[in-house]
């Protein structure tokens, strides 16, 4: 019972959120639910994500139904810092690989490799 009043505490917040990393949402969780323990809140939402009930992007969290959303807004940030990640000496093709990889993210994967 616990797991599933934590996971609909976490989708709860999710759905008000577009994204959010799992410390906000810990302190999003304490202000709304104080009764879900912090300690259930990590296991729920790797659960949520591999029943694929919640999404990711880096270390974000999102409902699936933004993926879509999630990518153009960051596609969107790459195309207007283009000229800066092409600059830099580090890396040669920041820009087209950063690109590459949120274009192969379905929210669960990109590529070969997790979210």
């Amino acid at each position: 019972m616990r797991d599933a009043l934590t996971e609909l505490a976490i989708l709860g917040v999710l759905a008000e959120r577009t994204e959010i990393y799992p410390s906000h949402l810990v302190g999003e969780l304490r202000r709304r639910a104080p009764s879900v323990p912090a300690e259930a809140i990590r296991p729920a939402l790797e659960r949520l994500w591999r029943d694929r009930r919640v999404a990711r992007l880096w270390h974000r969290y999102l409902l699936p139904d933004r993926v879509p959303a999630v990518r153009a807004k960051w596609l969107a940030m790459i195309d207007r810092r283009r000229a800066d990640l092409e600059a830099l000496d580090t890396h040669e093709d920041g820009y087209a690989e950063g690109r590459a990889v949120l274009l192969a993210w379905d929210g669960w994967r990109v590529g070969n490799g997790e979210a």
